[in-house]
């Protein structure tokens, strides 16, 4: 594997939950005879096996394979479950073109782009059986934002004479598509601005003045529109938050950077999942409205949280450490870390969790 390709993901993407099944965890006679169902924790990502890199989800720590085109790259970047259907998203490369799609099971569905450059699906969300993705593709000049219903492609506006833009996250409330991510503006000095749509129409996201900032995720509770991000400020990212368009930062070590990669609300509280760096490693960690709770990697390398998911008294976190050697997939049930296995040898992440 290419590593620095993955410190290119780590970048450029965030791996997002969409619509969220809360009610999949009852109160009932579970399994462990206690009155509680035991949950299942999905996870979505990529291993490398030595040769190419592969698009695969977890069922608890039980690895499934997604096929590409049994030759090129593949990634899986986002999972939902649905009807006791796994759904990922993500793209496979054929040559050097990336093609959009999404996988119910094992099953692949191809989304169009233009038919000619790089797409990519990069979030999935189920709503009343339909299938929505969201991602950007390439139209020869600049990138395109998007998203699919099904497999009919709507363009997201930028508005501006020159730029591109990237979609990382998808939320269905009330039949209503959201989307963020970000878009560039400018030809000579480029800025980045963070953003969400409500269908086709854009909102900005305030960041400190003409500064780049970054949406990563979305997520709707009651009429609430929660974004997470990061922005550039006093020389260094920013981890925050926005309720609407009111931002709040999150702490890091006071000192170096950070990042907020997801977003989920539960009640009134806002989970925000990501890192922050310590001046020597990334540290894993998630915050609880703006309190920062640290998550074990190994401790001597970078670590992440890439997708965050809560239910009842439970916060679910999954993304991967760098053991010295290769970056390890994982998820965290509360400050408790579970690996995953890709081929064993080679680098593998997780980018997205679900739990039911």
């Amino acid at each position: 594997m290419n590593r620095s390709y993955w410190g290119q993901l780590l970048v450029g993407s965030i791996m997002t939950v969409a619509v969220l099944a809360l009610s999949g965890c009852s109160a009932s006679d579970g399994p462990d005879g206690d009155g509680e169902d035991t949950p299942t924790i999905y996870t979505a990502g990529t291993y490398n096996d030595g040769t190419k890199d592969n698009a695969c989800y977890w069922e608890g720590t039980t690895r499934h394979d997604l096929p590409g085109n049994g030759t090129d790259p593949a990634y899986a970047r986002s999972v939902f479950v649905s009807g006791g259907i796994i759904y990922t998203a993500g793209y496979y490369f054929v040559g050097s073109r990336a093609i959009p799609c999404y996988w119910a099971g094992t099953t692949r569905t191809d989304l169009p782009g233009d038919g000619t450059h790089n797409a990519f699906a990069n979030s999935i969300s189920i709503s009343g059986g339909t299938v929505y993705t969201a991602g950007e593709y390439f139209n020869g000049s600049i990138r395109i934002p998007c998203y699919w219903t099904g497999t009919t492609r709507t363009d997201l506006p930028i508005d501006v004479a020159y730029s591109a833009a990237d979609v990382y996250s998808v939320f269905i409330s009330g039949g209503t598509v959201y989307t963020a991510g970000y878009y560039f503006v400018g030809t000579t000095t480029v800025t980045t601005v963070p953003c969400y749509w409500t269908g086709t129409t854009r909102t900005d996201l305030p960041v400190d003045g003409a500064d780049d900032g970054f949406a990563y995720s979305v997520f709707i509770s009651g009429s609430t529109v929660y974004t997470a991000g990061e922005h550039y400020r006093d020389m260094k990212f920013t981890p925050c938050y926005w309720t609407g368009v009111t931002r709040t930062d999150l702490a890091g070590d006071g000192t170096h950077g950070a990042r907020a990669n997801s977003v989920f609300v539960l009640g009134s509280v806002v989970y925000t999942g990501g890192h922050y760096f310590n001046g020597g490693i990334n540290v894993p960690c998630y915050w609880t409205s703006t309190f920062k709770n640290d998550l074990p990697g190994d401790g001597f390398h970078d670590a992440t949280v890439r997708s965050i998911f809560a239910l009842a008294d439970t916060v679910y976190t999954a993304g991967y450490y760098d053991d010295g050697s290769k970056t390890i997939p994982c998820y965290w049930t509360g400050s408790k870390r579970t690996d995953l296995a890709g081929d064993g040898t080679h680098d593998a992440m997780a980018c997205s969790i679900f739990v039911e």
